[in-house]
């Protein structure tokens, strides 16, 4: 099972602190923690280690950081080839967490923004073999948009995560077979108030809501922080509920998620199983502090899920 991540890299800083700041306040922070990260990072990273092969277009600067991740990932076993140099400065980001894993963050794209079409094009002309593209918003829309074209061309699966939010464009969700994306990402795509968001709404209004973008791709998630997650269908809405675990950092898990659904997808697992095991990653990353250093492998989720008490599902 073969995967190209058109990744994205941060520089992340975290402060962990009591509570999140309101606007205009200063707060004294607890704790903090500096690495590597990027959504597109994450995923690659999360995927190579629950067994995928992994190519990873990786947009970096002309930096120490990223002299520093490239001889990461290449420690890893990860293919170095598209780990590309393409603007002076590698992306940066900022993050507060609070005591209950809560956070919110801010990123600067620096070398992500500089990744083009033909990128993308020289990458797939190169990889003859692959089972699912994905991507995520920490990169230009024009690469990605590219990709998701030559990847209806093959015959290639193509999953979206639209995060960090901006609206994508019809034509990009046209060609989108699984789109992943949180609550509140969610609701901006549907128009939604967050009044107008809760479990029981998704469950009965999430095929309308799909409708009404006119959603025609595979399979689209939902997901929900400590409630799990919903899964849309071409036939049914589906509830996963999140493994219970005592959350420290929430960031991360997101893209641990996606990793551990596009995984279990290229592995044929059922719909049901999938979920669970991409619920099984998020929970495992949330219940750390940082996210790149405890990146869950395929034994770690397998010992995880057989040795909690598995969720149960409606």
């Amino acid at each position: 099972m073969s995967i190209l991540v058109l990744a994205s890299y941060v520089h992340a800083h975290c402060l962990h602190v009591e509570r999140l700041p309101c606007s205009g306040e200063s707060v004294q922070a607890t704790g903090i923690i500096e690495e590597h990260g990027g959504k597109g990072l994450n995923v690659g990273l999360a995927a190579h280690k629950q067994g995928a092969e992994v190519a990873m277009l990786l947009p970096l600067g002309m930096d120490a950081v990223a002299d520093s991740v490239i001889t990461l990932l290449k420690n890893e076993g990860l293919d170095d080839r598209w780990l590309l140099r393409t603007g002076p400065q590698s992306g940066f980001g900022v993050g507060f967490i609070g005591p209950n894993g809560e956070n919110f963050l801010a990123v600067y794209p620096g070398a992500n923004a500089l990744l083009n079409k033909e990128h993308v094009e020289q990458a797939l002309a190169a990889l003859p073999e692959l089972n699912l593209i994905y991507a995520q918003f920490e990169i230009p829309e024009a690469p990605i948009r590219k990709a998701f074209e030559i990847a209806r061309q093959r015959g290639i699966r193509t999953m979206l995560n639209p995060s960090p939010w901006r609206q994508p464009d019809p034509g990009l969700l046209k060609l989108t077979d699984i789109l992943v994306a949180n609550e509140t990402e969610a609701a901006s795509l549907f128009g939604l108030s967050n009044s107008e968001i809760s479990l029981e709404r998704w469950m009965n209004n999430l095929a309308n809501c799909a409708e009404q973008i006119a959603w025609s791709g595979e399979l689209l998630v939902v997901t929900l922080g400590e409630a799990g997650c919903v899964a849309l269908t071409k036939d049914n809405v589906v509830y996963q509920p999140a493994w219970p675990v005592a959350a420290l950092d929430a960031t991360g898990a997101g893209d641990a998620f996606s990793a551990g659904l596009a995984t279990a997808l290229m592995n044929n697992l059922s719909l049901t199983e999938a979920l669970s095991r991409a619920c099984a990653s998020g929970a495992w990353v949330a219940k750390h502090r940082g996210v790149l250093g405890c990146l869950p492998s395929q034994a770690e989720i397998d010992n995880f899920m057989q040795t909690n008490p598995r969720p149960k599902t409606v």
